[in-house]
Protein backbone atom coordinates (compact mmCIF):
# COMPACT_ATOMS: atom_id res chain seq x y z
CA UNK A 1 0.00 0.00 0.00
CA UNK A 2 1.43 3.46 -1.19
CA UNK A 3 1.70 6.03 1.92
CA UNK A 4 -0.26 9.23 1.19
CA UNK A 5 1.53 12.47 0.16
CA UNK A 6 2.75 14.21 3.24
CA UNK A 7 1.57 17.85 3.95
CA UNK A 8 3.49 20.68 6.06
CA UNK A 9 0.22 22.16 7.23
CA UNK A 10 0.32 21.41 10.96
CA UNK A 11 -3.36 22.53 11.37
CA UNK A 12 -4.58 20.03 9.58
CA UNK A 13 -3.18 17.36 11.91
CA UNK A 14 -0.48 16.28 9.23
CA UNK A 15 3.66 16.30 10.21
CA UNK A 16 6.02 16.85 7.12
CA UNK A 17 8.40 14.09 6.49
CA UNK A 18 10.77 17.25 5.66
CA UNK A 19 12.46 18.47 8.49
CA UNK A 20 12.02 22.57 8.85
CA UNK A 21 15.08 24.76 6.84
CA UNK A 22 17.03 26.68 9.08
CA UNK A 23 18.90 29.66 7.89
CA UNK A 24 22.60 28.89 7.75
CA UNK A 25 24.27 30.56 10.15
CA UNK A 26 28.15 31.84 10.17
CA UNK A 27 28.96 31.99 13.90
CA UNK A 28 28.38 30.04 16.83
CA UNK A 29 27.91 33.24 19.08
CA UNK A 30 24.96 32.61 21.07
CA UNK A 31 24.10 29.36 19.56
CA UNK A 32 25.79 26.44 21.81
CA UNK A 33 23.10 23.44 19.70
CA UNK A 34 26.00 21.22 19.65
CA UNK A 35 27.19 21.63 22.87
CA UNK A 36 23.72 21.10 24.42
CA UNK A 37 23.37 17.24 24.04
CA UNK A 38 27.12 15.74 23.78
CA UNK A 39 27.59 15.62 27.73
CA UNK A 40 30.83 15.71 27.63
CA UNK A 41 33.89 17.02 24.96
CA UNK A 42 33.95 14.47 22.52
CA UNK A 43 38.30 13.51 22.53
CA UNK A 44 39.66 11.00 20.41
CA UNK A 45 41.96 9.96 23.15
CA UNK A 46 45.09 8.68 22.97
CA UNK A 47 44.44 4.89 23.53
CA UNK A 48 41.61 5.40 20.52
CA UNK A 49 42.20 4.57 17.39
CA UNK A 50 42.97 8.16 16.49
CA UNK A 51 44.48 10.04 19.17
CA UNK A 52 44.24 13.92 19.18
CA UNK A 53 47.04 16.43 20.23
CA UNK A 54 44.48 18.44 22.81
CA UNK A 55 43.96 15.30 24.79
CA UNK A 56 47.66 15.30 25.53
CA UNK A 57 48.13 19.21 25.96
CA UNK A 58 45.35 19.06 28.35
CA UNK A 59 46.85 16.54 30.87
CA UNK A 60 50.16 18.76 30.81
CA UNK A 61 48.52 22.26 30.53
CA UNK A 62 45.27 21.69 32.97
CA UNK A 63 45.63 18.98 34.89
CA UNK A 64 42.55 20.90 36.78
CA UNK A 65 40.30 20.63 33.50
CA UNK A 66 41.80 17.13 32.94
CA UNK A 67 40.31 15.90 36.53
CA UNK A 68 37.24 17.10 36.06
CA UNK A 69 36.84 15.60 33.24
CA UNK A 70 37.91 12.25 34.39
CA UNK A 71 35.93 12.94 38.04
CA UNK A 72 32.90 13.75 35.35
CA UNK A 73 33.97 10.25 33.48
CA UNK A 74 33.88 8.15 36.83
CA UNK A 75 30.71 9.38 37.79
CA UNK A 76 28.73 9.02 34.86
CA UNK A 77 29.90 5.30 35.28
CA UNK A 78 28.78 4.93 38.51
CA UNK A 79 25.60 5.91 37.81
CA UNK A 80 24.88 4.50 34.87
CA UNK A 81 25.53 7.80 32.44
CA UNK A 82 23.70 9.60 30.87
CA UNK A 83 26.27 9.82 28.28
CA UNK A 84 24.60 11.78 25.65
CA UNK A 85 21.45 13.68 25.49
CA UNK A 86 22.71 16.46 28.58
CA UNK A 87 24.52 19.82 27.96
CA UNK A 88 28.37 19.51 28.01
CA UNK A 89 30.38 19.74 30.67
CA UNK A 90 32.41 22.68 29.48
CA UNK A 91 29.20 24.39 28.08
CA UNK A 92 28.22 27.58 29.62
CA UNK A 93 24.79 28.39 28.97
CA UNK A 94 24.81 31.97 29.82
CA UNK A 95 27.19 32.59 27.00
CA UNK A 96 26.17 29.89 24.53
CA UNK A 97 30.09 29.45 24.19
CA UNK A 98 32.82 26.82 25.39
CA UNK A 99 33.86 27.75 28.75
CA UNK A 100 37.78 26.06 27.59
CA UNK A 101 37.21 27.11 23.84
CA UNK A 102 41.15 26.75 23.31
CA UNK A 103 40.83 23.30 24.17
CA UNK A 104 37.70 22.26 22.96
CA UNK A 105 38.50 18.69 20.78
CA UNK A 106 38.69 18.21 17.65
CA UNK A 107 35.66 16.93 16.90
CA UNK A 108 34.52 20.96 18.42
CA UNK A 109 37.05 22.23 16.09
CA UNK A 110 36.04 20.72 12.86
CA UNK A 111 32.24 20.92 13.36
CA UNK A 112 31.18 23.03 10.55
CA UNK A 113 29.09 26.13 11.27
CA UNK A 114 26.12 25.97 9.35
CA UNK A 115 26.45 23.08 7.99
CA UNK A 116 23.98 20.12 8.02
CA UNK A 117 25.15 18.91 11.37
CA UNK A 118 24.71 22.05 12.61
CA UNK A 119 21.41 22.57 11.29
CA UNK A 120 20.57 19.60 12.55
CA UNK A 121 21.91 20.49 16.53
CA UNK A 122 19.62 23.73 15.85
CA UNK A 123 16.57 21.85 14.87
CA UNK A 124 16.86 19.52 17.80
CA UNK A 125 17.66 22.12 20.04
CA UNK A 126 15.09 24.53 19.08
CA UNK A 127 17.82 27.07 18.30
CA UNK A 128 16.93 28.93 14.81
Amino acid sequence: MARPPVASNREEGVVSDTPKSLPIIESCDGCGACCQVVSRPPFYRVFDEEGEDTWERLKWERPDLMAGFLADDRDRRANGGPYYGTPCIWFDAGTGRCRHYEYRPRACREFEVGGRDCRDARRRACVP
